[in-house]
């Protein structure tokens, strides 16, 4: 059964037809690489399966489960999809700790429980030093980093990146992308990634799209 299932997925904005009678599907713990131009849909697509836009017409399946279609428009909030945005979509009036404590609550874990996956997850995307700071606190990369850590504290089902390294340096890529990969494995998480850029392509098939 596929993670994701579009089928004859279609969606315009006003009359800007973005994606036509779009097909596919991707198996749990596989990754699919979206790549073309900016304006090409790609962004719109990773949003339609989020749940944050609507199909004018077909169906999109989450583990075999209608998310949209046949009347049916499961909230993102409902989806166990987390996604990283290309442009910052934190709460300004939260710090850096609250985003991912809001977050890990969703999971009923307790407080010593946050504390600890708040410390691994800072860790992980290199904010350690950040955990107080407000967004406008946090430069363009930081931001990014922070959009990571936060959609991996839900431990989603479907991860869907758009732009996801396009401000980090070569070794945070290698070290965030290799912590995809391993929950990829071990999580049987599903990854759908949009890039405009060759060189990401080739960084992703090297760290993420490589299962081993």
């Amino acid at each position: 059964m596929p993670a994701v299932e579009l089928i004859n997925v279609t969606k315009s904005f006003g009359n800007q037809r973005v994606i036509r009678g779009l097909s596919a599907a991707v198996d749990p713990g596989h990754a699919l690489c979206l790549f073309g131009p900016s304006g090409c849909g790609k962004t719109t697509l990773l949003r339609l399966i989020a749940g944050l836009e609507q199909p004018d017409a077909g169906t999109i399946r989450i583990a075999g489960v209608i998310v949209n279609g046949e009347g049916i428009h499961v909230p993102p909030m409902a989806r166990n999809v987390g996604m990283v945005f290309q442009d910052s979509a934190l709460w300004p009036h939260l710090r850096a700790e609250r985003h991912l404590d809001f977050v890990l609550r969703a999971r009923r874990m307790t407080r010593k429980q946050r504390g600890i996956e708040i410390g691994t997850l800072l860790e992980l995307v290199g904010l350690e030093d950040k955990r107080r700071a407000y967004p406008n606190e946090l430069s363009g990369g930081e931001q990014q980093r922070l959009d990571i850590a936060r959609a991996l504290a839900t431990r989603p089902r479907v991860l869907l990146l758009d732009e996801p390294f396009s401000h980090l340096d070569a070794a945070l890529r290698t070290h965030i992308g290799a912590e995809i990969e391993r929950r990829m494995r071990d999580e049987t998480i599903t990854v759908i990634v949009a890039t405009h850029d060759l060189g990401e392509i080739a960084h992703l098939a090297a760290v993420i799209l490589q299962m081993g």
